[in-house]
């Protein structure tokens, strides 16, 4: 080397020197350097990976996957003339800032589950380990694998891990319910203390008042209005009712008064027969006139005993009507049994229903203006208790549908934490896992290669680096 590079030195220094001309050595021992410098770094490179692949202990691996189910549910009761309770569970999943897997991915690496899962095996956490967690995108799916020195072991810790994560989140799910229920029982306290306040606002007021609720208020307007509607019929009827005995009346050519005579003294069988013992005196007087002419002495007798029958007539008319203003003739008149007697009795039937009629009006519009007086006086009352009995509802809704979402609201424990399942169960491995002495022994053939490749480049490097730098 030296003879063909006689005394250059390059204007870089020494350093540059020597990575152009190297080191001043036969061709020989430059030769058994290299192959001292490749034998090294084999050494280097495949002596801890032999003692990895002797002195590693047997890894085996059990997988499985769980599964969050992504589906809400709600519940929802009607509370009829109350309100309604509702309580709605939306997906886990439409959070799009919280992911339920990442979070449950969180716990089961955390150290209360892990300690837990050891605890199960009598190992500490250091020996049992942490799985290893993979989340599949777009899914729900979470896959674990479980490594462990025996395939049993492996398959063991993972059982142990599951029942240790459900029973970490049955925990967190009991300590939400209890904290949930404490603040919804304080809160249904104060609800019930203000619908107790409206009822005893509302009561101390009925006692008070002349009504008890709005209701009775708006039965007495309907009542008026009721009432009304049946007075508007009365008069109608009672109208059709005068202006049919009216013309009854004028064809009979009777008043209220004498109709009532006249049925009284027809009914009257004393009055009758001093009625008939008239008839019969005047017959005869009538014959003996027209035979004998009025001077006839029986014709007097007759009289005299005709004037006895009429005062016995009045007297008796006067009694029965109860009227002494009556003449004898009308008397006789009202008391003639004619074919009109049943007409009189419908007549008189018809007065005494006008009269009825008449009482019925003047009862209902004495009765109105009783109702008309008391909905006047009742109407800031009925206002006061409307708003009181509102205040009261809506008192009464809020402690119901509070009370109802308290009880309903408890149904679903899987709300903040949904429901896992096991989807694949631990798998029990047939082989060791060697993926680690798979990629040891592929680690050292990069790095032999790579090292070759190396020493070979520094081998030819004088000849390329020598005409770089004559042309530079």
């Amino acid at each position: 080397m030296n003879a063909n590079h006689p005394h250059q030195t390059p204007a870089g220094g020494p350093l540059l020197r020597l990575a152009v001309y190297g080191l001043s050595l036969q061709p020989s021992k430059r030769r058994l350097l290299y192959l001292s410098l490749l034998f090294g770094c084999l050494a280097l490179i495949w002596v801890p990976i032999t003692a990895l692949l002797i002195f590693k202990p047997a890894s085996y691996t059990s997988e499985w996957t769980l599964i969050l189910p992504g589906t809400g549910n709600g519940l929802a009761v009607s509370l009829e003339s109350i309100g309604q309770a509702t309580a709605s569970v939306a997906s886990p999943f439409t959070n799009s800032s919280v992911d339920p897997v990442v979070n449950y991915k969180a716990i089961a690496n955390s150290k209360p589950v892990l300690a837990i899962a050891a605890k199960q095996l009598n190992m500490s956490v250091e020996e049992f380990g942490t799985p290893k967690i993979k989340l599949v995108d777009q899914t729900s799916l979470m896959e674990f694998k479980m490594n462990a020195g025996s395939a049993e072991l492996a398959q063991r810790k993972s059982h142990a891990l599951y029942q240790a994560l459900q029973a970490q989140l049955d925990q967190l799910r009991d300590d939400e319910t209890h904290h949930l229920t404490e603040s919804g029982l304080q809160m249904i306290v104060g609800f019930n203390d203000k619908l107790e306040q409206a009822q005893q606002k509302k009561l101390a007021y009925q006692v008070r008042s002349d009504i008890v609720s709005f209701e009775q208020f708006q039965g007495l307007i309907q009542r008026l209005e009721d009432s009304k509607y049946r007075h508007e019929q009365l008069i109608s009827e009672h109208q059709a009712l005068v202006s049919r005995i009216a013309t009854m009346q004028q064809g009979l050519k009777l008043s209220d008064e004498g109709l009532k005579a006249a049925i009284a003294l027809r009914s009257d069988r004393a009055f009758q027969r001093q009625l008939d013992r008239h008839a019969d005196v005047h017959t005869q007087m009538s014959t003996i006139n027209g035979i004998w002419g009025h001077d006839h002495p029986q014709l007097n007798q007759l009289q005299a005993a005709h004037h006895t029958v009429d005062d016995e007539l009045t007297r008796r008319g006067h009694q029965v009507t109860g009227n002494t203003n009556w003449s004898t003739k009308e008397l006789i008149d009202l008391g003639n049994q004619t074919g009109h007697d049943q007409v009189l009795i419908e007549l008189l039937s018809l007065i005494a229903e006008r009269n009825g009629l008449e009482q019925r009006i003047k009862s209902d519009a004495a009765f109105m203006q009783t109702l008309h007086r008391r909905i006047e006086d009742s109407a800031s009352d009925s206002v006061v208790l409307e708003n009181l009995s509102r205040k009261q509802q809506v008192a009464t809704a809020v402690f119901s549908t509070a009370l109802a979402k308290q009880d309903i609201g408890n149904a679903d424990r899987y709300s903040s934490y949904p429901l896992v399942q096991m989807l694949a169960h631990p798998t029990l491995p047939e082989r060791a896992n060697n993926m680690a002495t798979k990629i040891a022994v592929l680690g050292g053939i990069g790095a032999t290669v790579a090292m070759i490749i190396g020493l070979y480049l520094l081998w030819i490097r004088k000849p390329w680096l020598q005409k770089l730098l004559k042309s530079a």
